[in-house]
């Protein structure tokens, strides 16, 4: 094999290593050569790229570009069929009078960090001829130069003593300064960081190392740079580091504005929490004091006018008085309990349809589609609320001996049934045992949902609550 075809090897190996790609076009699309595997997508030499579903139709951005109209044409996170993303660069070279497409692989903060600990392994496990033709690499210093002067990214070279000794033509626009004026700065110098962050890999001459450093950069504003820094050794010359900078200004921001947005979920969960709990106060002791003010009043009524009558309603006062202090402490210790929202309303009514059962012994078909396991949040905690006095409704007043719970969802809508054989009612007269019925009404308006009451004396009830789906938080 000739040097120069080793030289080639190597090169097109190092390329594919790191995820890089280097090709030349002619001015009327023709390739002319390639090399990296990140350009696999390009036609055979001599073929037209711009029949390439990723060229397709950027012949006016490439007359741009060949006019001087444009300094380079990005194309960042470009997805392949294979899966991978990948940027891609055109840069117009005046002197050879020929398109320069560079590509690289697509990377963020955590692909970043899955892909260095893989780096790591690697090198690791690789042995002295893998890590001499990876110095090798960078023996072709024109073609090196032609990769990173189309590259997005910040490209600095190093020396052992810390001062730069080239900068592509991004970071020399980052740091406002030429290329005479930036090589032989000092980094700190040429950067000027707003942290003391990160450049102890070149005292420790670490193979590679990444870290995120805050800069100002010659615009006026604070950027954040991921850094990834090698060490080349002095194989091929002296011993220098590489540093790779991306921009991830904004990148931070969104993670910030992500931490605000879920502070402020965390926030309005606690509200809703507290006017879930005061909800339920208000439906259970609230209605159970109305009731006992109710019988007391007629207690004192009938003291003159038919006294032998005083115990019995004083009896009921007193059990309208425990049944209020017992739903009281259900509803406050279902604070403790998993909220229905957070483990899907299947699973809630399921574990509400076990409770009546050890309560009354009655027979209770349960009938929920798994297509109802995907109801959570707001949504699932009102259906399993508006279910669950459902279901104390017929324990107290249905004389039931068998009850049906169904529910599922049926195109947009999540629907609940539940229906018993007692003694039913008149739906439209007004019952003071059944003022749960109005809670319940209540919660299905507020999930733009419909409660529907069927019964008659003598017939059972059926109750039913319909949902929209849109109410559902994510």
């Amino acid at each position: 094999m000739r040097a120069s075809d080793a030289i080639e090897t190597e090169l097109a190996d190092a390329l594919a290593r790191h995820g890089l790609g280097f090709a030349r076009m002619a001015p009327d699309g023709t390739l002319l050569a390639r090399a990296g595997a990140a350009l696999d997508w390009l036609p055979e030499i001599g073929g037209d790229c711009l029949a390439t579903p990723l060229l397709f139709g950027m012949a006016d951005e490439l007359a741009a570009l060949r006019a001087g109209a444009r300094d380079v044409v990005a194309l960042p996170s470009i997805g392949l069929d294979s899966g991978e993303k990948i940027s891609v660069t055109i840069s117009w070279d005046e002197a050879q009078e020929v398109y320069s497409i560079a590509a690289a692989r697509a990377f963020g903060a955590s692909e970043t960090e899955t892909m260095l600990v893989r780096e790591r392994r690697e090198r690791r496990l690789a042995d002295e001829q893998a890590e001499a033709a990876r110095r090798r690499a960078h023996i072709s210093d024109a073609l090196y130069r032609d990769i990173v002067e189309s590259s997005a990214d910040l490209v600095l070279r190093i020396a052992a003593d810390g001062r730069i000794s080239f900068a592509n033509t991004h970071a020399q626009a980052f740091c406002g300064r030429g290329l005479d004026a930036i090589v032989g700065a000092r980094l700190d110098d040429a950067l000027r960081p707003l942290d003391g962050v990160g450049w102890q890999a070149l005292a420790r001459r670490a193979n590679e190392e990444t870290f995120e450093q805050k800069i100002a950069a010659a615009d006026g504003r604070t950027a954040w740079i991921l850094w990834r820094v090698t060490w080349l050794g002095a194989a091929e010359g002296p011993p220098e580091f590489q540093a790779v900078g991306r921009d991830i200004t904004r990148l931070r921001e969104l993670q910030a504005e992500v931490a605000r947005a879920q502070a402020q979920a965390r926030e309005a969960l606690v509200m809703r929490e507290r006017l879930t709990i005061a909800h339920d106060l208000h439906d259970t002791i609230v209605h159970a004091l109305v009731a006992v003010v109710a019988q007391l009043r007629l207690v004192r009524k009938l003291a003159d006018r038919a006294p032998d009558r005083v115990p019995e309603e004083l009896a009921r006062a007193e059990d309208a008085a425990s049944a209020g202090l017992a739903r009281g402490r259900e509803a406050l210790g279902q604070v403790r309990f998993q909220r229905a929202g957070d483990e899907g309303l299947a699973v809630a009514l399921h574990r509400a349809a076990g409770r009546f059962r050890e309560r009354t012994g009655l027979f209770l078909d349960v009938e929920i589609d798994e297509n109802a396991t995907g109801v959570q949040g707001e949504l699932a905690e009102r259906l399993y609320r508006i279910a669950e006095e459902a279901l104390r409704n017929v324990e107290r007043h249905a004389q039931a001996s068998r009850v049906r719970l169904a529910a599922g969802v049926f195109g947009d809508d999540v629907s609940i049934e539940i229906a018993d054989d007692g003694r039913g009612f008149e739906a439209d007269a007004a019952h003071p045992g059944h003022y749960g019925l109005a809670g319940m009404a209540e919660q299905a308006q507020m999930i733009g949902g419909q409660f529907v009451v069927q019964t008659s004396p003598g017939q059972g009830a059926r109750i039913v609550i319909r949902a929209p789906l849109v109410h559902q938080e994510s």
